[in-house]
């Protein structure tokens, strides 16, 4: 009995030295602690590829200003797969388009069977809408087939 008392004697004094020295009783180890006390700072240096993989990930980018070449929205107005008429109302379309917004890319695909017919180049889904809103004010005869489309390569200059 003496010798299990003299164990748990010194078992529990071992636990208060160790306590004392680990700043009376606290879990925060000492490099925190030599931290904390000397006000130190930590710098992250990080790459600039980064922020970009994060801005084409979340579909915008923060700069936008200047020449971008990447993921983007145009918006279709025209879809026909009409063997007979579809290649030269497509064509007719994409003539109005351009005379209409002489500053927006008009695109005339053929993804066959489909002839498509698309306008601008846009960064972010509200400058297409905004877009789209316009364009159907002078040409609403094509509100109907009129909608944003994601495209994985857009350029602008």
């Amino acid at each position: 009995m003496k010798r299990l008392f003299l164990f748990y004697s010194i078992l529990f004094s071992v636990t208060l030295s160790v306590a004392g020295q680990n700043g009376s009783g606290s879990d925060t180890p000492e490099i925190i602690k030599s931290i904390e006390a000397n006000d130190s700072k930590v710098n992250i240096h990080q790459d600039g590829r980064l922020d970009k993989l994060l801005n084409n990930y979340i579909g915008r980018e923060i700069k936008l200003t200047g020449s971008y070449t990447g993921p983007g929205y145009r918006v279709q107005v025209f879809s026909s797969n009409d063997f007979k008429t579809a290649k030269s109302e497509s064509a007719e379309i994409e003539r109005q388009l351009r005379s209409t917004f002489p500053e927006q890319g008009v695109y005339r695909i053929f993804a066959s069977p489909f002839w498509k017919v698309r306008v601008g180049d846009f960064r972010s889904l509200e400058e297409a809408r905004s877009f789209r809103s316009e364009l159907i004010k002078s040409f609403p005869g094509l509100s109907r087939e009129a909608y944003t489309v994601r495209e994985s390569k857009i350029k602008i200059d």
